[in-house]
């Protein structure tokens, strides 16, 4: 079990994977307030930037050397989807604490196996959304619960950009679990999910039901996608995702006297920090507008939440980030939006075919 900080009371961190997320990743560290870089692992000979990229860290060359590292206190894991649950699990038999990019596993069943071993080995795990830790979800919930624009019925979210097809590349290789639903369609699937718990006073809700069409390529995953999400209580999410169309990119909450708009929701101004804002606009049109200046790095918030989180004891986050249970409800209600327009990766045939 690790300790769970260095001598000044901040939680170690290691980074498994030297890609674009785990430089971004790396950069929110440098403005936590409860963390620090201690070192990465890359699978092979490390690039020449590196150094540059994570700043003070310590460069492994496998992932085992960083696991056995006892100056690692918990584990970014930063790998591709398919490599998620591998990765993690491995942390956690290291008794590392777990930060895992989304989404934790490819579908529910690889989700739930990680979480059990992370209960069973009593360390922290979370799952990497890390626009649910910026405050403007949480007084998006707050508004919500507070009913200040009334009785909840519509949710509306995307996240869509346009990426010249390469069939190698994650975002469209089948091997490597690509697509919009698992690149970006869990963040407006747990916006929905957050909103209409927040409407209930709940820290989420899971839908009853899911309808969705889209439109797969030539390698068998999603380039675009629309769902719509059906609640107990007659609450309906309009949702859209996509790896090949540029996409609105806000959230919306409908309510009976109003809406609330969230102009940057899942980047909140950008991924290095920026200013951004939330508008309530009520049934006459009139506006009211939230501001948010910037504090601090996006990805800083996650970080200093997990640290937080495992300073208290807790083995996962506390809302408006996920906990585990939301953790595993958005991967059954992604796995519903795939079967829904027909997408089963490779390996998931392969492993039911054994």
């Amino acid at each position: 079990m690790p300790t769970g900080t260095d001598a000044n009371g901040k939680l170690r961190w290691g980074i498994l994977g030297t890609g674009e997320i785990a430089r971004v990743f790396a950069a929110g560290l440098a403005e936590t307030e409860r963390g620090t870089l201690t070192a990465v692992a890359t699978r092979s000979r490390p690039a020449d930037d590196l150094a540059e990229a994570f700043p003070g860290a310590e460069i492994h060359i496998g992932y085992e050397a960083l696991l056995a590292d006892p100056n690692i206190d918990a584990v970014y894991v930063a790998t591709p989807h398919p490599m998620h649950v591998a990765n993690a699990s491995a942390a956690i038999a290291a008794g590392k604490h777990v930060l895992c990019e989304k989404p934790v596993g490819i579908n529910a069943e690889e989700a739930e196996t990680l979480v059990e071993a992370a209960k069973r080995a009593d360390v922290f795990l979370g799952e990497a959304f890390m626009y649910r830790l910026h405050p403007q979800m949480a007084r998006v919930c707050a508004l919500v619960r507070e009913g200040r624009v009334g009785r909840v019925r519509m949710v509306q979210a995307s996240f869509g950009f346009r990426k010249e097809f390469e069939a190698d590349h994650r975002l469209f290789a089948n091997a490597l679990a690509g697509g919009g639903i698992l690149d970006v369609g869990g963040y407006p699937m747990s916006f929905a999910r957050l909103v209409a718990g927040a409407a209930v006073g709940k820290p989420f809700r899971d839908p009853v039901a899911i309808k969705a069409f889209g439109e797969l390529g030539e390698t068998g995953v999603d380039h675009w996608t629309a769902a719509i999400a059906h609640f107990d209580d007659g609450l309906v999410a309009q949702l859209s995702c996509g790896v090949s169309v540029a996409l609105e990119n806000v959230a919306r909450v409908h309510g009976e006297a109003g809406t609330i708009e969230i102009a940057s929701p899942w980047l909140a101004g950008g991924r290095a920090g920026g200013p951004t804002s939330i508008t309530i606009i009520d049934a006459d049109g009139e506006r009211e507008v939230i501001d948010f200046p910037r504090e601090r790095h996006l990805y800083a918030f996650e970080a200093d939440a997990a640290a937080e989180a495992v300073a208290a004891g807790r083995r996962e986050f506390e809302s408006p980030g996920a906990s585990l249970a939301d953790t595993l409800g958005n991967m059954r209600s992604l796995d519903a939006w795939r079967s829904e327009i027909g997408l089963e990766y490779a390996s998931e045939r392969a492993a039911g075919a054994a």
